[in-house]
């Protein structure tokens, strides 16, 4: 038997089993340490919503645009090659 044997086994029985998680403690933990920066935590997120509605309607806006060429196009109000150009135009304009 190894030298160390001894006090790791005196350790191993003096410690106790850890106490079984309370999450109502948790909880009431998070909310104090949060408490003062409750403010900050709403206006991000209704910064972040903003900013998710605002790239949904960036996609909006290039599909509206090609469902609107496609239908030119098909009723014969523009050229093939206005369509092209159109269509060319759409996909290289500059994302937000």
């Amino acid at each position: 038997m190894f030298p160390g044997a001894g006090l790791l086994g005196l350790l191993l029985q003096a410690t106790d089993p850890l106490p079984p998680l309370d999450f109502g403690d948790l909880l009431t933990r998070v909310a104090t340490y949060l408490g003062p920066y409750t403010e900050y935590i709403i206006i991000l997120f209704v910064f972040w919503l903003f900013a998710r509605r605002g790239a949904q309607k960036q996609g909006d806006f290039n599909r509206q645009a090609q469902e609107v060429l496609d239908e030119l196009y098909q009723k014969g109000e523009i050229s093939e090659k206005a369509y092209q150009k159109f269509r060319q135009d759409i996909s290289l304009r500059p994302k937000r």
